[in-house]
């Protein structure tokens, strides 16, 4: 049995192998948010396509969105990847944000926050690095600081 066959088999339930659609393909993934390291890699929650989640979701972990979330999510010292079916309408806290699906809400990050050619941003950003790809939607504002650090005038 190869290794992609074991990824697909739940560790609960019935036996039954998991659609190609919950499952997300490693390469995928982006590099900042697999770690670095070869043995040692970071933890990664997946909201996956069919699920909606509603209210506050806090992590310690990076969070990879394919469904959708409303309301606000806090993910302090980690990163939040949007994927393209992906749907987040909520204000968001993270130290780097990669948007490649539609976000409705204020983006706060402590490192940066990238969208990509299929993202979509409906809200304000503030984070000392923004990279918006040529292709993005973005309607809103964009403040070029760290959170929590005072505007200069």
């Amino acid at each position: 049995m190869s290794d992609t066959e074991i990824m697909k088999r739940p560790a609960f339930g019935d036996d039954k192998p998991l659609t190609e659609s919950q499952v997300i393909a490693f390469s995928d993934v982006p590099k900042s948010v697999r770690g670095d390291t070869q043995g040692d890699l970071a933890p990664v929650s997946v909201i996956g396509e069919t699920l909606h989640f509603k209210g506050e979701l806090s992590a310690g972990e990076d969070l990879v969105i394919e469904g959708t979330v409303e309301g606000t999510v806090n993910q302090g010292k980690c990163c939040l990847t949007v994927k393209p079916k992906g749907k987040l309408l909520a204000n968001v806290n993270a130290t780097k944000i990669f948007i490649e699906g539609r976000v409705e809400g204020d983006l706060s990050a402590t490192v940066s926050v990238t969208i990509r050619e299929s993202g979509e941003v409906n809200g304000n950003i503030i984070a000392p690095k923004v990279a918006i790809d040529e292709g993005a939607t973005f309607n809103g504002s964009i403040e070029m600081r760290a959170p929590g650090d005072a505007a200069t005038k």
